[in-house]
């Protein structure tokens, strides 16, 4: 008899929340589907959880890395000598069935001096760097958030917000604002050090936390504001690849053990330390004022465009690279005390799995067993701005689906900037003007209402017509007699093709069939 294969893997996503977990479960639904044996570690919003062992590693034929916030050379380490299998985690729902059904051909042997066999191509990029910088930011806005809307509530409800002075003590909603502030005051360094890091890694943290610390501080430059985002960006990035390369310098036996921990740091903060402070702070200082100053001129006809385009790419791909563009713009002005673009998020994101549900329950007759019965935990999950338990319903009908959430997402996104919604920190969707995270409530709950009944809508009026397309197009078939897609928890198992010989049919709607 033959050993059953045994898998590891590892999953992360910027966020920790949706991706990481759902993809995890999917990996390990369908190894166990195939007999193999599967161990998946999680580095999540509640850290690194059935971290694999030394034992598990060295056993496993494959080792599958979904990765969506990248991982640094040292973790990846582990893996020297490993097949392995890497994609972006946003990918891995979608091709679980390819990844378990060309293993050998999808994996490369690992080597941890990074020298790569054959001809596979790193999946890292600039913006995994970036959603890296967000990752690890996010606890700081999040709890910064959280005490600023609890100070501002006990201030709505009368209670005093009083700074310090001489015999008095300060009143607990200014300690509660002061202190929230602090998660915004570090949210900034905070991104450009784990970006630099997720390129450079340790080495390349405390100097580029500084030097960011040091763009955003401006009674030390003598600007009138800080590099914001910008700055982040421009020098998490710089810092990065600078040592990165610095790193492979060789300075022999004597001097080589301190060029990690004593001469990069010391270099590359000096170097960066004074084009920082004489260069490129002001002048990004300056780009950042620029474009504050553009948009809070622009004219509320256009701010209510622009809020259609930024809510129609939240919308668009559900926690792809396009979602997350517009997620980082509106995310990165949080520092800089500009929550409408934010707010926008909050707004849109829980639309196009409530909607799916939503529809699933007015209309069964258009969507299969599984997608019905998954239609309760997709409702649940996407009210705390989770969008990925949409994705299962977007993979099976593409077309009308995508565009269904999307022209949904653009409208709510242009009502949200319409009616001032804010969003101060990220937040449990639905729930955040429950907790003062977004503001003013009523406009919210407007905005929120308008985008889900439009979607609901869009979603059966397109599903509609693109079955009857298929029913003309392909003959009837009953959606509950084909094989179907898992939607579970967002595990996309995408039936194979048709063997040779038969003829494949598309699905359509029960009540199409009866006709």
């Amino acid at each position: 008899m033959m050993a059953k294969l045994k898998i590891v893997g590892v999953t992360n996503c910027p966020a920790g929340i949706a991706h990481t977990y759902m993809v995890a479960e999917a990996i390990e639904q369908k190894a166990k589907a195939l007999g193999y044996e599967v161990h998946v570690e999680t580095q999540g919003a509640n850290g690194i959880e059935n971290k694999l062992t030394p034992a598990e590693i060295a056993a496993a034929d494959y080792v599958i890395l979904a990765l969506g916030k990248g991982m640094s050379d040292e973790d990846k380490a582990r893996f020297n000598g490993k097949q392995v299998i890497e994609l972006p985690v946003s990918e891995a729902l979608k091709k679980i069935n390819v990844i378990f059904d060309n293993l050998h051909d999808e994996a490369h042997l690992y080597t941890a001096s990074k020298v790569q066999l054959g001809d596979r191509k790193q999946t890292t990029g600039i913006m995994s760097h970036l959603m890296a910088g967000v990752s690890a930011a996010l606890p700081f806005v999040i709890g910064g958030g959280l005490l600023m809307a609890l100070g501002s509530l006990m201030v709505q409800f009368g209670a005093p917000n009083v700074a310090p002075k001489a015999g008095q003590m300060a009143s607990l909603a200014w300690v509660l604002n002061t202190v929230g502030g602090l998660g915004f005051t570090m949210m900034i360094p905070i991104m450009g050090a784990y970006i630099a890091y997720s390129i450079g890694d340790k080495p390349a943290l405390a100097p580029a936390f500084l030097v960011t610390y040091l763009a955003n501080t401006p009674d030390i430059l003598g600007t009138q504001g800080g590099a914001g985002f910008l700055g982040a960006i421009v020098i998490g990035l710089s810092v990065g690849y600078f040592v990165k390369a610095f790193r492979k310098v060789k300075l022999g036996k004597t001097f080589q053990s301190t060029l990690g921990f004593l001469i990069i740091p010391f270099v590359t903060l000096l170097l960066f330390g004074l084009v920082t402070y004489y260069l490129l702070g002001p002048g990004m200082a300056w780009l950042m004022a620029a474009l504050l100053s553009f948009l809070r001129s622009i004219p509320p006809e256009m701010k209510i465009a622009g809020g259609f385009l930024v809510g129609a790419m939240l919308a668009f791909d559900m926690g792809g690279p396009i979602n997350k563009t517009a997620w980082f713009f509106g995310f990165s002005l949080l520092s800089s005390h500009v929550y409408t673009w934010y707010g926008i998020a909050g707004v849109v994101t829980v639309l196009p799995p409530m909607a799916a549900a939503i529809a699933t329950w007015l209309r069964p007759g258009l969507f299969t067993k599984q997608e019905r019965e998954s239609s309760w935990p997709s409702m649940l999950v996407g009210m705390t701005v989770a969008t990925e338990p949409a994705i299962p319903y977007a993979l099976a009908a593409p077309v009308p689906m995508i565009t269904a959430n999307t022209l949904a997402g653009g409208i709510a996104g242009a009502v949200s900037m319409g009616l001032g919604v804010e969003r101060l920190a990220p937040g449990l969707g639905v729930f955040d003007p429950l907790i003062g995270l977004s503001r003013p409530a009523w406009a919210y709950y407007i905005a929120l209402a308008v985008g889900l009944i439009l979607n609901v809508l869009f979603v059966i009026v397109f599903k509609s017509a693109w079955l009857k397309r298929q029913e003309r197009k392909n003959g009837l078939v009953s959606l509950d007699d084909q094989p179907q897609s898992t939607v579970i928890a967002g595990d996309t198992n995408v039936s194979k093709p048709a063997a040779k010989g038969v003829q494949a049919t598309k699905t359509l709607s029960p009540d199409a069939a009866k006709k």
